[in-house]
């Protein structure tokens, strides 16, 4: 996890030094995991269903809501950051979308959530 970063902000990096910023850079997009078999950890959140059972896999909201509080107010740099609120039940399905709700500053905002593979990986981009 620590090392897509580094490469994320090194590539930014190599790309600003060689004149390709135009202008301002897009905001970051951040892929957290998840790990149904592990116990929670920074930018690691458990799935509710078990790996093994036929069931399909869905996002524990609350192990959710808690990574994106610590990738908006870590990573994002962002002040002021409230209660999050994720959607329960959200399929561990590649190519699926939702929102969760963050309070920033007494204002409600949506941060969209993009599942990108069946493995539990999704993209947090920067609240609307």
């Amino acid at each position: 996890m620590r090392a897509v970063r580094v490469l994320l902000l090194c590539g930014l990096g190599i790309l600003a030094a060689a004149g390709c910023d135009s202008g301002t850079p897009p905001p970051a997009v951040h892929t957290v995991t998840v790990t149904p078999s592990s116990p929670a950890q920074p930018g690691v959140a458990p799935s509710s269903a078990p790996p093994s059972s036929g069931a399909m896999r869905v996002f524990d909201s609350r192990a959710m809501a808690s990574a994106v509080t610590r990738l908006l107010t870590t990573d994002y740099k962002m002040a002021d950051v409230g209660p999050v609120s994720c959607p329960d039940r959200q399929p561990v399905a590649d190519g699926s979308h939702f929102q969760c709700t963050v309070d920033i500053a007494g204002t409600t905002k949506h941060v969209p959530i993009t599942v990108t593979g069946a493995d539990g990986k999704y993209k947090v981009d920067p609240p609307r």
